[in-house]
């Protein structure tokens, strides 16, 4: 990445220079937001119980810290966009970390004396170790008959339940593909093959075999009349990695690299108006064969899917109600196939449900991920919510049920989805399935075009699919847990 960095950088510096009549056009965005989150592991217990047996569910207690979490982040994302001609355009998107942005008080470093006391009331001065990303780097070139999009680039389909090119402020990740994409349009329809490169992880032996067989390939139809008020599409897509693939590892108590995977995607996508309603549907499915996951030798089936429903009534030019519906599918801890679906964790339907990877807050093992790596999995849920629009300012409010589509049964191998677990002994209980009903409340203040303050809340009150520890000897009991964020950000 470093080397298409600085080539990147040096042809945005050198092109004023030697082709100066080029126009580069600048748009990206920047934004802050402080949260508090009380009560982040969701249980009455203020004792970590987190690992009496393998299977619970409990998230650690870091030693000596109290169950609240509260930290101060930003996005960034710098998109350039340099017009060679009619016919050709070089794209890209710069940000800074992981996830496009980080943590304030990342990265710094108090004065350099060896007083650790005195290093209290000196001056931060950063490291700069947290290097510019390079996210996207693409050309795009214009014909009479298809655009085509070659290099790095991010792709979106449907709701953006799985494929989401984060373009809202907030959106912390982007699906991107490194290959092409042919854009082709004929009359209302839009048709979009693609072919891409992916990775095989990390390492020897994973670099050197990226030349060979791990690769994505596939097309998108899309229907889309205006006229109508109606589009209707369908994505299929094939992900294939070779035997050398060590990209992810499978659940269990030794982690496995997956090897030799074979993937489908088919994902259907159907939107319509009807005068002041409208609904859109999503039907993302999964299949084929997803390499070692259970074990190192035995390839595995890959059953997933998900339906998802978005709908509004707009009932007046300022008030606008809507009901939200999905089920995603989770795997119920049988070796015979894995069916668990994540979907993108750009997609949210709440304020604090999903939302969070909360055992990113206290780090036990020092490789929880980013606490911005989070997905709906393993649910089916409802949302009720209402929105009110003026000139400067909007209200929303909601509310969300969300039951879990499998659990431990006694006596009965299970999975964690939460940890990515395993477990072949068998549950000691029997796990509720309640997750919670969540109640939501945010408003935005548009300042002007570009900048926008907002605040967000949320109320869970968590069910006891949270409090199941697979144990006898230790019994937990779910608790409400509350979410306040306030923040604000520049989109130009």
């Amino acid at each position: 990445m470093g080397k298409y960095f600085k080539a990147f950088i040096a042809l945005v510096l050198v092109t004023p220079m030697t082709a100066w009549s080029l126009p580069i056009d600048w748009h990206g965005a920047f934004g802050v937001d402080s949260t508090l989150i009380d009560n982040y592991r969701r249980l009455e217990s203020v004792v970590d119980n987190s690992s009496p047996t393998t299977g619970s569910q409990e998230v650690e207690l870091a030693a000596g810290k109290h169950a609240n979490a509260s930290w101060q982040s930003y996005v960034f994302r710098l998109n350039p966009v340099l017009i060679v001609n009619d016919a050709a355009s070089l794209k890209g998107e710069i940000s800074s970390g992981y996830g496009r942005g980080g943590y304030l008080g990342d990265d710094n470093k108090k004065s350099n004396v060896s007083n650790p006391g005195a290093s209290l009331y000196y001056y931060n001065q950063s490291t700069g170790t947290n290097d510019l990303v390079l996210n996207k780097f693409y050309m795009e070139l214009y014909s009479d008959t298809a655009t085509y999009q070659i290099g790095r680039h991010s792709y979106h389909w449907g709701l953006g339940a799985l494929y989401n090119s984060g373009d809202k402020l907030w959106d912390r990740h982007s699906f991107t593909r490194d290959g092409i994409t042919m854009n082709i349009k004929l009359g209302s329809f839009h048709i979009r093959p693609y072919w891409g490169k992916i990775s095989q992880g990390s390492g020897t032996t994973a670099s050197f075999t990226r030349a060979t067989n791990s690769k994505e390939y596939g097309f998108s139809l899309l229907y889309d009349n205006p006229e109508r008020d109606m589009s209707f599409g369908l994505l299929y897509g094939k992900k294939l990695a070779n035997a050398f693939n060590n990209d992810d590892t499978g659940p269990g108590a030794t982690a496995n690299t997956l090897g030799q995977t074979d993937v489908k995607i088919t994902d259907i996508y159907f939107s319509k108006t009807f005068g002041i309603f409208d609904f859109g549907i999503e039907v993302p499915l999964m299949g084929g064969e997803i390499g070692n996951v259970y074990t190192g030798t035995s390839q595995v089936k890959y059953k997933a899917k998900a339906f998802l429903l978005e709908s509004n009534l707009k009932v007046t030019d300022s008030w606008k109600f809507g009901l939200d519906a999905g089920q995603v599918s989770g795997d119920a801890g049988t070796q015979s196939s894995f069916d668990a679906m994540y979907l993108n964790p750009n997609y949210q339907i709440a304020n604090l449900l999903f939302r969070y990877n909360l055992r990113a807050v206290s780090r036990a093992d020092g490789n929880r991920g980013n606490i911005y790596d989070s997905y709906i999995t393993n649910a089916t849920y409802f949302k009720a919510r209402a929105e009110y629009v003026g000139e400067k300012w909007s209200w929303n409010a909601a509310v969300i049920k969300a039951v879990a589509n499998e659990t431990a049964d006694l006596g009965q191998t299970f999975y964690v989805h939460e940890t990515n677990t395993y477990v072949s002994t068998g549950a000691n209980t029997t796990q509720s399935d309640d997750m919670g009903i969540e109640i939501d409340l945010g408003f935005n203040y548009k300042w002007n075009d570009e900048i926008n303050i907002g605040g967000n809340f949320g109320y869970l009150m968590a069910g006891d699919y949270y409090s199941f520890t697979n144990s006898t000897g230790v019994i937990n009991s779910a608790d409400n847990s509350m979410v306040l964020q306030i923040n604000t950000g520049i989109t130009f």
